[in-house]
């Protein structure tokens, strides 16, 4: 049996046999070309670019001040004891300052100040007994006297590690230093040697004037270098005495340091001692005439004060040329005249001079001395040697000796501080001669020596006989050589040193 065609079949060949009738009709045979599409699947590598977001990890630095209170170290705390005799007047007022000032800058430092009187008292006891401060203002022949034991106590490395500046200070040898009782002339103008403090109380010989005075007198004093001798300073002082005022040209006096020594110097004396420390040299005719010089103004001029009547002329005022009754006084006022200022007030005005020249072409002569502040042994017993050398070098420094030219007690030691304004104000005028007087590379200290105070209090009553008439300048010349010789004789103590021979 043959099977049937399915309706499907049937379909596909009606539809074929249709399509060969068409194209038999036309006439002729066409060759269709059928297209077969023939779908395959072929795999093909795609790529595709797709923009995909992606988190990248970003680091961003940022310094951020973050405080932390740490407790700071606490600071060792020194107690020191200071000695000194600055208790009343300009002196008191400076201390009282540098003290308080110190406290501010060096609050861990606590000085305990002990007023003094006789220093030449005090300090010897206190060294016997093992009490002496940490800290004492003191001098040249206090430093010498002492120096044999283990008194004073070495501090130059420590000034140097606080930034000392030597160059920056006025500098009196075997003061606070050790040079071997250094007796050379020209003296040194640079602090040198072992150190054992810093300068404090410079002193100084000059002129003081009253211009009232003297312009009354139909005087004009002296106002710039080399402008005046010993001729010209008797004729001034005659013109200003007048008995029926009590006025005298000058006050002449038995003062060592600042009156009738600095003559001698300017007169052609080098030092008062030989370079062996064997005699002094009084037996020379410029000392002589120098002391004659000045002792004749009293005696043979009349145009000083006797000494019996320069209480009576001081009166209220305390010495005859606060009280106006001066014309010109060599002294030591010129580096105190914080003493004299509330003294004399506006009464008259007055003035510092010039030097007076007594040679031609020989420079006019000064006396200083310098009381420094030193550093004892207690320091190092007590732990103390750096607050105490902070201590003496504050003192010592520009800040303290700019308010001692203020206050005017003392000479200023450091070289940047005596020639400010407020140094040179007036009253009273003509304070710039005070840093001329300073500047001068030949100005002379004490030469002292160990048994030096001794010496000083052996011949000042022999002069003084001059001064009063009791005996003439030769022989009072010729006893301070016989007494000299006496005590130099029996002298033990270290023998000086000089750069150079002056007085073989």
């Amino acid at each position: 049996m043959k099977p049937m065609m399915s309706r499907r079949r049937l379909l596909a060949a009606a539809a074929g046999a249709a399509g060969a009738a068409a194209l038999a009709a036309c006439g002729e045979t066409q060759i269709v070309e059928v297209e077969r599409i023939v779908t395959q699947e072929v795999p093909v590598e795609k790529v595709v670019t797709r923009e995909v977001a992606v988190e990248v990890e970003k680091i961003v630095t940022r310094e951020v001040e973050k405080v932390v209170q740490v407790q700071a170290p606490q600071q060792e705390v020194s107690f020191i004891r200071y000695v000194s005799n600055h208790t009343s007047g300009p002196r008191a007022k400076a201390n009282q300052w540098a003290l308080e000032r110190f406290a501010q800058i060096q609050p861990n430092i606590h000085v305990r100040f002990e007023p003094a009187g006789r220093l030449n008292d005090i300090l010897g006891v206190q060294f016997a007994a093992g009490t002496a401060p940490d800290t004492t203002l003191s001098s040249q022949s206090l430093f010498l006297h002492f120096q044999e034991g283990d008194n004073w106590l070495e501090v130059t490395e420590l000034l140097d590690k606080h930034g000392l500046v030597r160059e920056d200070y006025y500098f009196v040898p075997d003061d606070y230093t050790d040079n071997k009782v250094d007796h050379s002339f020209p003296p040194p103008q640079v602090m040198n040697g072992p150190q054992f403090g810093m300068p404090f109380q410079v002193a100084i010989s000059g002129f003081v004037g009253n211009i009232t005075l003297a312009e009354e007198s139909g005087v004009e004093l002296p106002q710039s270098e080399n402008s005046w001798t010993w001729a010209d300073w008797t004729e001034m002082d005659s013109k200003i005495t007048n008995p029926d005022t009590d006025s005298y040209g000058t006050w002449a006096r038995n003062d060592y340091e600042f009156q009738y020594m600095p003559q001698m110097y300017s007169n052609g004396l080098a030092k008062p001692f030989n370079d062996a420390l064997t005699k002094a040299m009084y037996d020379l005719p410029e000392v002589h005439e120098a002391l004659q010089y000045i002792v004749d103004k009293v005696f043979l001029h009349e145009t000083s004060p006797p000494a019996e009547l320069t209480k009576e002329l001081g009166g209220e005022f305390g010495n005859p040329f606060a009280a106006g009754k001066i014309g010109i006084w060599p002294s030591g006022r010129v580096y105190s005249t914080g003493y004299a200022i509330p003294r004399i007030k506006d009464r008259f005005r007055w003035t510092l001079m010039p030097e007076v020249i007594v040679r031609d072409g020989m420079p006019p002569g000064h006396g200083w001395n310098d009381q420094a502040n030193m550093v004892t042994a207690t320091a190092r017993k007590n732990g103390t040697e750096e607050a105490s050398s902070l201590f003496v070098l504050f003192m010592a420094g520009e800040e303290v000796s700019e308010r001692v030219g203020i206050d005017r007690g003392h000479m200023p030691a450091h070289r940047n501080s005596i020639g400010k304004p407020t140094s040179i104000a007036p009253p009273p005028e003509g304070m710039q001669w005070l840093k001329v007087y300073a500047d001068r590379p030949d100005t002379r200290h004490l030469y002292t020596f160990n048994e030096w105070p001794a010496w000083n209090q052996q011949i000042r009553p022999l002069t003084a006989k001059a001064f009063v008439g009791e005996t003439t300048v030769a022989e009072a010349l010729e006893g301070v050589q016989e007494q000299s010789a006496r005590l130099l004789r029996n002298y033990t103590g270290p023998k000086p040193f000089v750069s150079s021979p002056v007085y073989p």
